[in-house]
């Protein structure tokens, strides 16, 4: 897979002033360190069974993370636009290969 993945919104994200920024192309590419610490602090704020909710904020979150946007620029994508959003973000993911943001599936050998 080539990084970055690129993906023109049908409905661009236009944020409101003092920043006015304006996103008509997302770009995605492989989780920093930082994001993965920023993803566990955000892990230990879900209830207990974690919830829809929960659920939600994690979308925000790697779609926020992975495209290198704040999570208040990704909390107004369109519906329009989230299949190709969250097919980016499985895709750096690794999550469409049934492999983990670590690169495997988890049932390779141990390493010696």
């Amino acid at each position: 897979m080539d990084l970055p993945i690129i993906v023109p919104l049908k409905r661009p994200i236009v944020m409101p002033d003092p920043d006015g920024i304006t996103y008509d192309v997302l770009s995605f590419d492989e989780p920093d360190l930082g994001a993965q610490i920023a993803y566990a602090e955000l892990e230990a704020t879900f209830s207990d069974p974690p919830s829809p909710i929960d659920a939600g904020r994690v979308s925000r979150f790697w779609i926020g993370q992975l495209a290198g946007i704040p999570e208040a620029a990704a909390a107004k994508i369109k519906d329009s636009d989230l299949p190709a959003v969250n097919a980016a973000c499985e895709a750096v993911m690794g999550i469409d290969k049934g492999v983990g943001a670590g690169g495997t599936s988890g049932n390779e050998d141990p390493a010696k």
